[in-house]
């Protein structure tokens, strides 16, 4: 149950317009991390070798 009164942060960011902007870009950021983390965990493998 959500003690706290008023809206969520996500319809604080549609009432700015700007829901879709920030969620792409986090999405994009996620991407981002996930093929690092793949990068280097390739690289290790390969310095293992």
């Amino acid at each position: 149950m959500n003690t706290y009164s008023g809206s969520n942060f996500d319809d604080f960011l549609a009432e700015e317009g700007i829901l879709e902007e920030v969620s792409e870009s986090a999405q994009k950021r996620l991407l981002a991390l996930e093929i690092e983390d793949i990068m280097n965990a390739t690289s290790q493998s390969k310095n293992e070798n």
